[in-house]
């Protein structure tokens, strides 16, 4: 049975990956974050907004500051909720995968940023169909990963020896396939770098994407009564 890499993370390497970039969340700089940088140059001021995989919810906060927002984080790792809780008391956590997030209502906005590629492929279509259906009609959908032109599977680092990858393909297209989403807008970068650029090689070229969702708003009429 193939490794489940959700439950790596759940178990013990999402804490893992929480320690290791504590120190770098603690420098977050809110001018230069691409997906708030996206944010801005649409004019969007949801009132509600869902992070999937929102760390201690560093980003939420800016969001719930700039916007009064109500801002909710989904988080695996049990030590980025615990510091989250503590440190941004003014957004509401969940521990939970993105393919099963223990939430009902719909949002605004969602965010799924550096996220997608972790996810074992056996829940990447249910975490898909959970973005979907947390996101209300008319709201748009933030999504941040990496952008290479083909499907490249990585072995992840951290875990060496293990079979445990990244996959870095497209994640906006599946959304786009469905029909039911509309492409806004795309801010490429380079993952390497940190920031937007032109000119990035096939495994660092990263995107963000601007989505927007519309149920029927989109298809064109027919004449035909059947």
């Amino acid at each position: 049975m193939p490794l489940n890499q959700t439950k790596i993370f759940a178990d013990f390497e999402g804490d893992r990956w929480f320690g290791r970039n504590r120190e770098a969340l603690e420098d977050f700089d809110p001018e230069v974050d691409p997906p708030l940088r996206v944010m801005e140059l649409y004019h969007l001021k949801p009132r509600t907004v869902l992070e999937i995989g929102a760390a201690n919810g560093f980003r939420l906060a800016e969001i719930v500051r700039r916007h009064g927002a109500r801002g909710v984080a989904v988080e695996l790792s049990k030590e980025a909720v615990r510091e989250g809780k503590k440190k941004f008391p003014m957004v509401d956590f969940v521990c939970g995968p993105a393919h099963a997030v223990p939430l009902d209502q719909a949002f605004d906005l969602i965010i799924v940023n550096f996220v997608l590629h972790w996810i074992d492929r056996s829940f990447l279509l249910r975490s898909v169909a959970e973005i979907d259906r947390l996101l209300a009609e008319d709201g748009f959908l933030l999504i941040g990963d990496f952008h290479p032109a083909n499907f490249l599977q990585v072995p992840y680092h951290h875990l060496a020896g293990e079979p445990v990858h990244t996959f870095k393909q497209n994640y906006a297209a599946p959304f786009l396939a469905s029909g039911l989403y509309h492409p806004v807008g795309l801010l490429g970068g380079n993952h390497s770098s940190k920031s937007p650029s032109a000119a990035a090689g096939e495994g660092e070229r990263t995107g963000v994407w601007l989505l927007q969702k519309h149920l029927t708003a989109h298809y064109m009429p027919s004449g035909s009564g059947r």
